[in-house]
């Protein structure tokens, strides 16, 4: 056994080989150099009983909680930002003092029923998903003997909100004037908010007309075609060479709230949101009679789960489903001619 302090680090880490020759290195967390040397004694210890009795070592859950949150900064940094550390805090306060072996069905349903006391349940279950990730991660690296458990919980049903034409002119009528280009863009591109923010005019092809939106949500960069309104309001803005497209006096927009905020109130839609404007890009697509595939991949969705909530708006959906039958009916021939046969 080995302790060292890594440069810029007051604390102990400490490197040792099992009996196969295998080399561990880890942080103490610590820089008590006693308490470090004990601390390292004990995982040797669990690994001597992991080998010889097939017993995992306990893992404390804040080790397991900041293992996934450096997975999660790596990996998805603006989400991490954005509310993926304010969840961690919050579990981290409710189950810090947990081993996470000791994380069990019933230990996640009473905190789920706890949880419940005080937030919706879509925030629950958010918050209840990070856990089994966060445990799931720990059992791949062999940290848990099992795959966790968990509650199954009712789903949440999709939001189905979006702007008539009459909704959208009264919105529009009550924005400030650096608002109106951003929430007509949203309304024709499906863009979120994030991502049209974020849009650079090296990401803009007026002349062949589309957007690039890059780090999206779900990971994935997506080209979305531009119709006529989108390409003037970009024209509009005065089309660059490089830079932040939506600027206000001058600097990037950072958000959006208040100018929202002040603008749904004043139009008379208190309940308006600004991710309706991408379900208004949706749902009018679809009432045009483009086929559900096609709005998966404009709105940048990994399936077609998320976008079955618009189906009931394609025009005469159920007319042509059943013509469809009629003409195989007439190729098969009638009840009548059957039931004469």
């Amino acid at each position: 056994m080995q302790l060292y302090r890594r440069p810029g680090s007051p604390k102990w880490w400490a490197t040792w080989y099992d009996r196969n020759g295998r080399r561990y290195r880890r942080s103490s967390g610590t820089k008590d150099r006693k308490l470090a040397e004990a601390l390292v004694a004990k995982w040797a210890q669990e690994g001597i009983l992991a080998e010889h009795f097939g017993k995992t070592p306990e893992v404390p859950f804040p080790e397991a909680l900041l293992r996934y949150a450096k997975v999660q900064k790596r990996d998805h940094p603006r989400g991490f930002m954005r509310s993926t550390r304010y969840r961690l805090k919050h579990l981290q306060a409710r189950f810090g003092k947990f081993n996470i072996s000791e994380i069990t069905l019933r230990v996640v349903q009473d905190y789920m029923d706890e949880r419940l006391e005080t937030v919706n349940l879509a925030t629950a279950q958010k918050d209840v998903s990070i856990l089994r990730a966060i445990l799931n991660l720990a059992f791949r690296e062999d940290h848990l003997a099992r795959q966790p458990r968990f509650p199954r919980f009712k789903s949440v049903k999709g939001r189905e909100r979006w702007l008539t034409r009459d909704e959208e002119n009264r919105l529009l009528a009550a924005a400030s004037r650096h608002l109106i280009p951003i929430l007509r863009f949203a309304v024709d591109t499906g863009g979120r908010l994030s991502e049209i923010l974020r849009l650079d005019w090296r990401q803009v092809d007026l002349k062949g007309g589309r957007v690039r939106f890059i780090e999206t949500k779900n990971g994935e960069n997506r080209t979305v075609r531009l119709c006529r309104r989108a390409v003037a309001t970009l024209s509009g803005l005065g089309p660059q060479d490089s830079g932040p497209v939506f600027l206000f006096r001058g600097k990037p927009i950072k958000s959006v709230k208040t100018a929202f905020d002040k603008a749904r109130l004043k139009a008379g839609l208190p309940d308006i949101r600004f991710h309706d404007l991408r379900h208004t890009f949706a749902s009018r697509l679809v009432q045009g009679g483009v086929p559900l595939y096609d709005v998966m991949h404009l709105t940048g969705h990994k399936s077609l789960q998320m976008v079955q909530r618009y189906a009931h708006l394609a025009p005469d959906y159920q007319e042509r489903a059943m013509q469809a039958l009629d003409d195989i009916g007439h190729n098969l021939g009638t009840v009548e001619g059957h039931r004469a046969a």
